[in-house]
């Protein structure tokens, strides 16, 4: 019987790679695939570490997780090769078409807009994600990462894909253009929420160029806080509190006849780590129908670790926010002094206090 051939070390650590091309790992799936000890995955795994081609996704007494730095799945959802490969193709496709019709390159963002309105015209079975810009579909395509390319298989259906690529790219609403692409996915889709957010986003903006922040402008900002309250969705009712307590400070401070422009830096700061953990949790509510049995563990195990490190992030800056919205004098908050306003104005520094 003829000696096993013993592998070098590279042949090993391209060997971790290959396995991590389809999702993350633990260590005793990645030295059962490869038929290496513990002691032997472990000393490759950390010299891969090193080299920033892999990290650690889990990291637990009991349990590591590693997962490639290239993975182009959104967290590292662990879903199966044919929704990894099938995606990675239309975004591909896409891609091609454009320049070929279009003359020009897409922005990632656009790129996914389109990636979606062809999932949905063709009846896809595949996830789309309600991520941070609106509806995405479950990967990012680098076309510069040969090791990402080489993911991408044609699917059974190729032929109605490109079909459906051709339609959606022919769609004349479709400009390339990041943000024209957002606002259209909002409007066709009914997504008022983003399109409250965005126009939040955009006065945000304004106040960057507009170092003396003029009053009208932050009665703008009151508003569009207002809007994006009347639009909050239900399926993100559990987070309802953490939303309003952003939003009812906000608008103290916005009020706040002294309001600085660092203060509106903290006001946006909050919101952006709010809407990271809003989005983080619609993002994974969406991708848990498409997750094979034998993966439903390691996905709540992502879910937990980044809904957690998402709600830190938030927590820091909502007690800051708070901090300062307490800090605000009742005389200089510049409300209209009718009998009613003034009313509610008791009544909402009255509810800081109980807070």
């Amino acid at each position: 019987m003829a000696d096993k051939i013993k592998k070098t070390s590279e042949e090993i650590k391209n060997d971790i790679l290959a396995q991590l091309k389809y999702g993350p790992k633990t260590t005793a799936e990645l030295g059962d695939a490869i038929g290496s000890n513990w002691l032997t995955i472990e000393k490759f795994l950390n010299e891969l570490k090193e080299q920033n081609k892999i990290s650690e996704l889990i990291s637990t007494p009991k349990m590591r997780v590693y997962r490639r730095t290239d993975d182009p799945i959104y967290y590292s959802i662990p879903f199966n090769k044919e929704i990894r490969a099938k995606t990675l193709f239309i975004l591909s496709e896409i891609e091609r078409e454009w320049k070929k019709e279009r003359k020009s390159d897409l922005s990632k963002t656009a790129l996914q807009k389109l990636a979606v309105d062809v999932i949905k015209h063709c009846n896809l079975n595949l996830p789309i994600l309600s991520f941070h810009y609106g509806l995405t579909t479950c990967a990012s395509l680098d076309s510069n990462n040969q090791d990402i390319l080489s993911l991408i298989e044609e699917p059974k259906d190729k032929v109605v894909i490109l079909k459906c690529i051709k339609e959606v790219i022919n769609d004349k609403n479709h400009t390339g253009i990041a943000y024209q692409e957002r606002i259209y996915q909002y409007k066709k889709y009914d997504l008022p929420f983003y399109v409250a957010k965005e126009e939040l986003t955009k006065l945000f903006l304004f106040h960057e160029k507009d170092k003396e922040a003029s009053k009208e402008l932050n009665l703008k900002i009151k508003k569009a806080l207002l809007d994006l309250s009347l639009n909050y969705p239900l399926r993100l009712e559990k987070f309802y509190s953490d939303f309003e307590k952003f939003v009812n400070n906000s608008q103290i401070i916005l009020s706040n006849q002294k309001n600085e422009l660092q203060n509106l830096e903290i006001i946006k700061s909050t919101l952006t780590h709010l809407w990271d953990k809003l989005t983080t949790f619609t993002s994974f509510k969406d991708a848990e129908f498409f997750i094979d049995k034998e993966n439903k563990q390691l996905f709540e195990q992502i879910r937990e670790l980044n809904l957690n490190s998402k709600e830190m992030g938030y927590q820091n800056h909502i007690d800051e926010l708070e901090s300062v919205a307490q800090e605000s004098n009742p005389f200089e908050i510049d409300m209209p002094q009718g009998n009613a306003s003034v009313d509610i104005q008791k009544l909402i520094f009255e509810s800081l206090e109980n807070e």
